[in-house]
């Protein structure tokens, strides 16, 4: 197994991990701070690797991607009112995506250094952390099979690259399902806990930071 092969395989695994890390941390407050953190680097993620990955800050490519962003924004909000569950497996796809995404990009490159392999790993823990909170609702077990089905689409994509042409509106329509979706899930937060969490809302916002900072070095690192 090469450089390419183990970078797959531990990035593959790291997700995984954070889906058992959200999964054995019982206290609420410590999943609401979890969650945040997970939230703030989903966000900066989608700023700084999905929609460069897609060439969204390309201007010839800039219409295109912007239609198919407002397009699975608009999706994810379709299906959000089939109910709170179908809305965060819409978003839960969309992690998918790029995770195969991701897979093809790993695959393709000629070369990886240790610290593009170290960005990539700093990735995955928290999209496992989000991937599983967004299962809330359904067994364990249930949850656990379905992060594992969006972590597998990494090694997936390693091993069936398709083309860019068909790759990329894909991924910009993920991005749109999992913005419109993490926007929700931040409004949600609040709204639930506006009243509870006002001694303690410094620590959530830090939080959000916290992941936001943390995706954005990963980012530059990769």
């Amino acid at each position: 197994m090469g450089i390419h092969g183990m970078t797959v395989a531990m990035a593959t695994v790291a997700e995984l991990l954070g889906a058992i890390v959200f999964f054995k941390t019982a206290k609420s407050s410590t999943r609401l701070f979890l969650s945040c953190l997970g939230l703030g680097f989903i966000i900066m993620v989608i700023i700084m690797d999905i929609l460069p990955d897609v060439d969204l800050y390309c201007p010839k490519r800039l219409p295109m991607g912007i239609a198919c962003c407002l397009a699975g924004a608009a999706l994810a909000f379709c299906i959000e009112h089939l109910g709170k569950r179908w809305g965060n497996l819409a978003a839960t796809a969309g992690i998918g995506f790029h995770n195969f995404g991701e897979g093809v990009i790993i695959a393709g490159m000629s070369a990886l250094s240790p610290i593009l392999v170290i960005g990539f790993l700093l990735h995955k823990v928290p999209e496992g952390m989000v991937s599983f909170s967004l299962l809330e609702g359904y067994r364990d077990r249930t949850r656990f099979l379905i992060a594992a089905g969006v972590a597998l689409l990494i090694p997936l994509g390693a091993l069936l690259p398709i083309p860019a042409g068909v790759q990329r509106p894909v991924m910009t329509l993920g991005v749109g399902v999992i913005f419109f979706v993490v926007c929700r899930l931040v409004g949600r937060i609040i709204a639930d806990n506006n009243k509870s969490m006002r001694p303690v809302l410094w620590k959530y916002a830090f939080a959000a930071f916290t992941g936001a900072v943390v995706g954005g070095v990963s980012c530059v690192l990769v």
